[in-house]
């Protein structure tokens, strides 16, 4: 009689399909990148274990199906985690300075995820018109002109200032925001100690509050959503770069 899969075979089938679902968004949103490579191959993986484990040898089927429920309550627990701090928007609308943190665009156009971090910040000005904005990304390999110029594009475009917008035009990852970036708020605070709200998207905000107290840089964070259909694949990824924070820091 054949054996029918078990709940660990069905959940890396179901987390395959949810890798390639998001990662073929983001494709067709952003265009093809490493990580989205990196998202299909996991998939093939977890599918391949998934339909075919049963069929190699017991000894192999042992080691993997352990692998395999040490990595999925690994990814699950995980994913909550994400969840959870991207749940809760910890701002007062008090801070001295609010950092937008770039997520890409489209030659000069600034892309969904981005566009929502952006709106995000234009809700805070509602509550604290008078907070300094400084936003920050460099300039990526299909990008024509540095995130940061086009984020502020867009906010002036929406009613901001100019002088009210400062540029971090250098970092080319989450860590080069933060150090960039304070930097400049160094330079620019220098009778006092600041306070931060930080804009980003929610599958985000762990990351950042690690990246953060690694800088030494208490913040405040105001969570961003992020379009449906990039869900699946960002915080698949979101757990394969949170992984490489912690090797890094080691």
């Amino acid at each position: 009689m054949k054996k029918k899969r078990n709940i660990w075979e069905w959940l890396a089938i179901v987390v395959a399909i949810l890798c390639v679902v998001g990662a073929t968004a983001l494709t067709v949103a952003y265009g093809f990148t490493v990580g989205n490579a990196i998202t299909f191959v996991i998939a093939l993986v977890l599918i391949v274990l998934g339909l075919w484990m049963r069929k190699m040898p017991r000894w192999i089927q042992r080691i993997i199906s352990i692998a395999l429920k040490v990595g999925i309550v690994f990814f699950i627990v995980m994913l909550s985690i994400i969840v959870i701090h991207g749940s809760k928007d910890t701002v007062t609308f008090k801070e001295d300075c609010v950092l937008v943190l770039g997520c890409g665009i489209r030659g000069e156009t600034v892309l969904p995820t981005l566009e929502a971090r952006l709106d995000r910040c234009l809700d805070y000005l509602k509550h604290n018109p008078d907070a300094l904005i400084l936003v920050s990304g460099g300039q990526g390999a299909k990008e024509d002109i540095p995130e940061a110029v086009a984020m502020k594009r867009y906010l002036v475009a929406h009613g901001v200032s100019e002088q009210q917008i400062r540029i971090e035009d250098k970092s080319r990852n989450t860590v080069q925001n933060f150090s960039y970036s304070k930097a400049v708020l160094d330079g620019l605070f220098t009778q006092k100690e600041y306070t931060v709200a930080i804009i980003t998207s929610d599958y985000h905000a762990y990351r950042v509050g690690l990246t953060a107290d690694r800088q030494g840089m208490p913040i405040h964070i105001y969570n961003a959503g992020v379009k449906w259909y990039l869900r699946p694949s960002a915080y698949a990824r979101e757990v394969l770069s949170i992984c490489k924070f912690w090797l890094t820091s080691i």
